[in-house]
C-alpha cells in the first residue's frame, strides 16, 4: 500500500521541522506545559451588586400590586330589613327509646331524625344542639330551647337510658323536658 499525495506532504513538513518521523500519526505536544499554568481571571463583584441592587429598587418602585384574585369588593346595605325573622318549630319534640332485641341496648329514634342503634346518648346530644334554636350560637336551628321534648320509653327500656336521654336534653339546654307513659 503506497502513501497518498497529502500522506507525503505531510511527512516532507515533519522532515524538515526535524520533530517527527514519517509514520501513519502525528504526535503533538501540548502548549501549556511551555507556558506553564494560566491565572484565572478575576470578576469585580462589587459592581455586579451595585447593578443587582439597583434592579430590585427599580422594580420594587415601580411594581404595580393588584387585589387578589377572587377578592371581590362588596358594598352591602346597612340597616335592618323588612322581613320577618324565621321563627322555631312549636311542636313538641319526641325522642322514642326503644330496647335493642335480646339485649339491654336501647334504640334512639328524635323525630324527623335517623335512628341511633347504638344508644350513644352523645349522639342523641349533638343532634339535639344541632336542632337547638340560638339567634348567637345556632340560627339556623329549628327548635326554641323552650320548646316541649317529650321522652317517651317503650316497654322493656331499662331506667338509666330514660335517665342518659334526660341528661342529653338537659345538656343540650333544652328547659321544657317532659316524659310521656310509657307504652
Amino acid at each position: 500500500m503506497s502513501p497518498s499525495r497529502q500522506d507525503k506532504q505531510h511527512a516532507a513538513h515533519a522532515a524538515m521541522s526535524g520533530k517527527v518521523e514519517y509514520t501513519e500519526t502525528v504526535h503533538h505536544e501540548s502548549s501549556r506545559k511551555v507556558r506553564g499554568p494560566r491565572k484565572m481571571a478575576q470578576l469585580n463583584l462589587t459592581s455586579m451588586l451595585d447593578v443587582c441592587f439597583q434592579l430590585l429598587i427599580f422594580f420594587v418602585l415601580t411594581a404595580n400590586f393588584v387585589a387578589a384574585e377572587g377578592i371581590i369588593a362588596a358594598n352591602l346595605p346597612t340597616g335592618v330589613s323588612d322581613a320577618d325573622p324565621i321563627k322555631p318549630n312549636q311542636e313538641p319534640l319526641k325522642i322514642v327509646l326503644r330496647a335493642k332485641a335480646g339485649t339491654d341496648d336501647v334504640i334512639i329514634w328524635v323525630e324527623r331524625q335517623p335512628y341511633i342503634h347504638d344508644g350513644d346518648f352523645y349522639k342523641l346530644y349533638k343532634i339535639l344542639e344541632g336542632l337547638r334554636w340560638d339567634p348567637k350560637e345556632n340560627p339556623n336551628g329549628s327548635i326554641e330551647p323552650d320548646n316541649p321534648i317529650i321522652i317517651k320509653p317503650l316497654t322493656g327500656i331499662r331506667w338509666d337510658h330514660v335517665v342518659n336521654a334526660f341528661n342529653a336534653c338537659v345538656r343540650a339546654k333544652f328547659e321544657n323536658v317532659n316524659f310521656a307513659e310509657a307504652g
